[in-house]
């Protein structure tokens, strides 16, 4: 039996949040060593939110804003239930069942409409959680929570010196609600609150929620709470660059494994073909020539497999990879051309060849580490689970290989099944601190620049809280990144302060294939996508995203393109000019081709004449115009042209006196558009140099089929060239 209660408001009030309290209970399974649940309300991946056990009682407790969740349980990780007491069903991202949550009550069967006078006070809703508060430097950013189609305007309300009224831009609205967006300098001590209008009718919410006299009105104020999310300031101009080191280059062969493939050749789930650190050491400058300042290595540590995702000992680089001090000279070598390192950190597994596993396996229930995994049943191995592992390193069909985790499943929890990962349970105080003081070392002692967290979307968000804690302690300018690969998913809970700078942004590639390469989706699915993006995502965390088209784990951009190099440039366009960090997978800038894993893995090309040389310039001369332009990497965002009838879009970047307007063509006929600017503003293409002017305050533009203008725009008396870094 499930049973799922609203206990009510959870008031934070170091965010001024109000969310609700919702509990999850289920009875029975009493064989299960874990039970989760899983959906919308945070991943479709067990993990983050484990039920405690009571008895026969299984219970968790989750704070969420009013919506409608996807949800089902997950018992042991592996066997999805859906509710079986809730009558709402749905079909999950994944095809299958799930049961549905609503949030709010009756709230959500509230339907309004906009200049009918009526305001849905409960509707109205804002915190200084980062999502719905950023401060800066210079600007304060704010969105705020109305009913769908409640209201005709949303004002934010500024008090400091004097008093300024911010007309809000809708932003995005999802099936219940709508939400604004508004920008104002900052300039000292400042207060805030809104008012919303629809005809006659007034309404405000403040600090003490919502209210239709302003006389009630508690003002939110700007203090430390707003600035506890911070990001490091480099990241946000970082170009990130993939490196899979046995694929890479090989700089020294005396440590190369035993027979080592030939390079070039056919990659397989388990050769390798001897590429190392001392090989990067040996490509800095190619990645300096290229424009890449930050280089994100897959594991390095002990492992028996080529990708090193089971690591069995994590102090130690991986011979065949070099030694400890390999990693400092890669390191110091990176830094002294302006580039930083970033290693992947692997916390939610380990090997079965790890040293805690090995004493499970050994003293069975009596050893001290059993509570480091979640073992189900004792002995943790039998036969099943040993043909197993050895049938899973075999080049199998990836259907076979699914039902043979089914047939014979492990006897503790794995990762994905795979008896080789056992899951670590770093709710274990004694688990979690090693592992913490590991990912301090490395810090420490090679002076690495960040983790990328591997499955961070399988670990609770408890250890998350201490993981940032900790890393920003030993170096405040590291980069957190968590690898949170369910493209379905709300990806905001994994950004703040309790717990990434930013997430691997597999729901923005998604974005990107379908509209530039498969071409499923139209002008207007495309623009909703983005907004919902940047409606989530505290605004930080948007600028430091992980912004990729390719990695280890996914087939390769320009073999989904179908070797369409027009297709594979367009989407590397809106990659760099979109907020955020674009990352490339390495070879995609020379045009490297691979399926799914393990074709992706394939072996770096080295010999220019082999390359796609068109690509690799679009790359360079991308990153190039970048670099030189600061409204690429700072600039808000906003939209200028959504034409669904052309397949245009245009959208603009804005930092300081500079503004970039980027106009795409995604049809296969040239496309005629006007562009609304200043009347005495003209335009320069930073890709072709061809110049535009404004005639009565619009440019006509022609941008021709599948291809796209990066447009600097400048007064007319100005040469482009004088523009700062040209």
């Amino acid at each position: 039996m499930a049973v799922i209660r609203d206990l009510g408001v959870a008031f934070d009030p170091k965010y001024n949040s109000r969310k609700r309290l919702i509990e999850f209970s289920l009875r029975g399974f009493s064989r299960a060593t874990n039970l989760y649940v899983v959906g919308d309300l945070c991943c479709w991946f067990p993990g983050a939110d484990p039920m405690r056990r009571e008895g026969d009682l299984w219970k968790v407790t989750m704070p969420l804003y009013e919506g409608s969740y996807g949800y089902v349980f997950a018992v042991d990780g592996y066997e999805w239930l859906v509710d079986p007491d809730n009558p709402e069903t749905a079909r999950s991202p994944y095809g299958t069942g799930c049961s549905v949550l609503r949030v709010g009550g009756d709230l959500l069967n509230v339907k309004c409409t906009r200049a009918d006078g009526k305001i849905e006070m409960r509707g109205l809703y804002h915190d200084q959680t980062p999502i719905f508060l950023d401060v800066n430097r210079e600007s304060i950013y704010f969105k705020f929570r109305t009913m769908r189609d409640d209201v005709s305007k949303a004002i934010v309300v500024i008090e400091g010196d004097g008093r300024e009224e911010v007309e809000m831009e809708r932003l995005w609205s999802d099936k219940h609600f709508d939400y604004y967006e508004a920008c104002t300098p900052l300039s000292g001590p400042m207060s805030y609150f809104f008012r919303v209008v629809d005809n006659d009718s007034v309404a405000y919410f403040s600090a003490s929620g919502y209210s239709n006299d302003e006389d009630s009105v508690v003002n939110f104020n700007l203090d430390q709470s707003s600035r506890l999310f911070e990001i490091p300031d480099w990241v946000r101009s970082a170009v990130l660059y993939q490196i899979f080191p046995d694929r890479f280059f090989n700089g020294d062969t005396s440590n190369d494994p035993p027979r080592v493939a030939e390079w070039g050749g056919k990659p397989t789930r388990s050769n390798f073909f001897g590429g190392d650190l001392k090989g990067i050491i040996d490509k800095l400058d190619y990645l300096t020539g290229l424009g890449v300042d930050t280089i994100y290595l897959t594991p390095i540590f002990c492992s028996h497999s080529n990708h090193k995702y089971d690591t069995y000992d994590y102090y130690r680089v991986d011979p065949s990879f070099g030694d400890n001090e390999t990693l400092a000279k890669l390191v110091k070598e990176a830094h002294s051309r302006g580039i930083r390192v970033v290693l992947d950190g692997v916390f939610h597994h380990t090997s079965d060849e790890f040293w805690a596993f090995k004493d499970v396996v050994k003293n069975q229930s009596e050893s001290r580490y059993s509570d480091w995994y979640f073992p189900r049943k004792f002995p943790v191995r039998n036969r099943g689970n040993l043909l197993l592992n050895a049938l899973l390193r075999l080049p199998l069909p990836s259907q076979l290989r699914a039902w043979l985790k089914v047939r014979f499943p492990p006897r503790y929890e794995t990762f994905a099944g795979v008896p080789g990962m056992p899951k670590l349970n770093l709710l274990n105080p004694e688990a979690a601190e090693y592992f913490l003081k590991t990912a301090e070392h490395w810090i420490r002692e090679a002076d690495i620049d960040g983790w990328r967290l591997d499955v961070a979307f399988g670990i609770p968000h408890l250890f998350w809280k201490d993981f940032r804690s900790r890393m920003k302690a030993a170096k405040p300018n590291a980069y957190l990144l968590g690898e949170i690969g369910d493209v379905e998913s709300d990806i905001s809970p994994w950004v703040g302060d309790g717990a990434f700078d930013a997430v691997m942004n597999y729901p923005l590639r998604r974005t990107i294939l379908d509209f530039f390469v498969c071409e499923s989706i139209d002008v207007e699915d495309f623009d909703y996508r983005l907004a919902e993006m940047r409606a989530k995502l505290p605004r930080k965390a948007l600028f430091a995203m992980y912004n990729l088209l390719g990695s280890h784990d996914t087939p390769r951009i320009l073999t989904l393109c179908e070797s369409d190099i027009i297709k594979a440039r367009l989407a590397v366009l809106f990659q760099m000019t979109f907020p955020g960090a674009p990352a490339i997978y390495y070879g995609d800038e020379v045009g490297l081709q691979g399926g799914s894993d393990p074709d992706c893995r394939r072996t770096m090309v080295w010999d220019p004449s082999s390359w796609n040389l068109e690509l690799f310039s679009h790359y360079r001369k991308l990153i190039e115009i970048r670099r030189k332009h600061p409204a690429l990497v700072h600039g808000d965002f906003s939209v200028v042209i959504k034409n669904k009838e052309k397949t245009v879009y245009g959208y603009r970047r804005t930092y300081g006196d500079e503004r970039i307007t980027i106009v795409i063509n995604n049809s296969s006929k040239r496309a005629e558009t006007r562009l609304e600017v200043c009347p005495e503003c003209r335009f320069a293409d930073l890709l072709t140099g061809e110049e535009y002017e404004s005639q009565n305050g619009s440019t006509a533009i022609e941008v021709e089929p599948k291809s796209g203008l990066i447009l600097l725009q400048k007064p007319a008396t100005e040469a482009v060239g004088e523009s700062k870094g040209e």
